[in-house]
């Protein structure tokens, strides 16, 4: 503190804006998102530092509903709730940054995953306004794009198959022709940011590297995987599984659990750091789960979620859903069908102690054991993200209450901004 008493006192030595990169960098990280905001307004070298910085929340954001299409000129503001204070932020994205985008996944770090008016997909950190190209969607192999005289993508060929009763083929059925805007809402189901972007320095400058998305992707629910410099989408060869969700495994670095329609959990661990390489052989574990409930029996009336409690603690939450409408007439889909709760089922899985015995297997959890598996921890869940919280560490004052499971709208309008970070 005494050091820091000088540099307050300097007068033409060293100052504030002479502190080291990486001083700075530390300090941006345990500050609150408000006070991020105002960070780079001290000097240019803050500026620089809040640019490349640690943006992860230390409590959760929520990203609310807009509809960046209703609003023109070169800036869209989008709003975020602040759980810990129980207040909204607006902070302004620069175009094409949130304009006429689609969340399709987020990151406790704070990073959001986006799909443009051309279907392809970005990183985007909302705070610092960085943003991250990824591969191509037409690097997908049931996608190609038709494009115009100047490059432009004019339409997608997207191309539906289904598993052959012998499992040892394919069922290919006619292309749909899609035009570039509405093959996001075809494709993508979901996306999890496996290892965030850090800065790296290079000869042409600072530029982002060491980062891992995977997307759950249409058709038959598969997995693909894009790291740092691939210059393509590689898809997992899983094809007779069909994935519902996926989270960054806690105290791994690179690991990512996927969870089936039958409640199977496997393992993959992706090396961000090495350009198109296979990510490893998944490994089981979980086994399926068992749902005694009749709604479960129809996919359509239950979505399930994935959530790591901590290392080694997983909850298998299946979301009961009853049909309602709801018209938006600046929806892709207005007749779309929406869905509102009408119940929760919860399951636990714990690591067994013994690596060589059967895996363990999902109990139910209710009543009482609620209260003794989700205790003072709130548990977000959505179309863009699995997210486990310490309630006793977030500073809520009570507007974020433990013992909770927080559902996000799933639908098309939610997608294009509720996401948790």
């Amino acid at each position: 503190m005494s050091s820091m008493s000088k540099l307050a006192a300097a007068g033409d030595g060293p100052g504030w804006a002479d502190l080291p990169r990486d001083l700075l960098e530390s300090i941006l990280a345990r500050l609150p998102v408000p006070d991020r905001l105002r960070f780079p307004a001290v000097c240019t070298s803050w500026q620089s530092a809040a640019a490349f910085g640690s943006n992860a929340p230390l409590s959760p954001w929520l990203m609310l509903p807009f509809n960046p299409a209703a609003r023109g000129g070169a800036a869209v503001a989008a709003r975020f709730l602040s759980l810990a204070e129980g207040r909204a932020y607006a902070i302004r994205q620069p175009a094409p940054a949130a304009s006429g985008r689609v969340c399709v996944g987020t990151s406790p770090d704070g990073w959001l995953v986006t799909t443009d008016a051309f279907s392809e997909l970005h990183l985007l950190n909302p705070v610092t306004g960085a943003q991250v190209q990824l591969p191509s969607v037409a690097t997908l192999p049931f996608v190609d794009a038709t494009r115009g005289a100047d490059g432009r993508v004019e339409s997608y060929n997207f191309r539906c198959f289904f598993p052959a009763d012998d499992c040892d083929g394919e069922v290919l059925i006619p292309p749909a022709t899609l035009a570039p805007d509405r093959l996001r809402y075809e494709v993508y189901d979901k996306a999890i940011v496996v290892s965030a972007p850090r800065r790296l320095a290079s000869p042409s400058g600072e530029t982002w590297g060491g980062y891992a998305v995977l997307l759950i992707c249409q058709p038959l629910s598969r997995v693909a995987v894009a790291r740092a410099g691939d210059a393509g989408w590689t898809l997992l060869d899983t094809p007779a599984r069909c994935w519902v969700d996926a989270v960054r495994a806690a105290g791994a670095d690179g690991a990512v659990y996927a969870m089936d329609t039958a409640g199977r959990v496997e393992a993959w661990d992706m090396d961000a750091t090495t350009t198109n390489a296979t990510p490893t052989p998944s490994r089981a574990i979980a086994p399926p789960c068992r749902c005694s409930a009749r709604a479960c029996a129809m996919l359509a009336a239950c979505r399930r979620y994935l959530v790591e409690l901590e290392s080694g603690h997983l909850l298998h939450v299946h979301r009961l859903r009853g049909a309602a409408h709801a018209g938006y007439t600046w929806e892709p889909r207005p007749e779309y069908v929406e869905y509102t709760t009408t119940g929760v089922d919860s399951f636990e899985w714990k690591a067994g102690d013994d690596e060589a015995c059967d895996l363990p297997q999902w109990s139910e959890v209710d009543g009482e054991a609620a209260s003794r598996v989700l205790g003072a921890r709130a548990v977000f869940l959505g179309k863009s993200a699995s997210l486990c919280v310490p309630v006793d560490c977030s500073g809520s004052g009570g507007e974020l209450r433990g013992n909770r499971v927080y559902f996000t709208d799933g639908s098309y309008r939610a997608r294009r901004g509720t996401c948790s970070g």
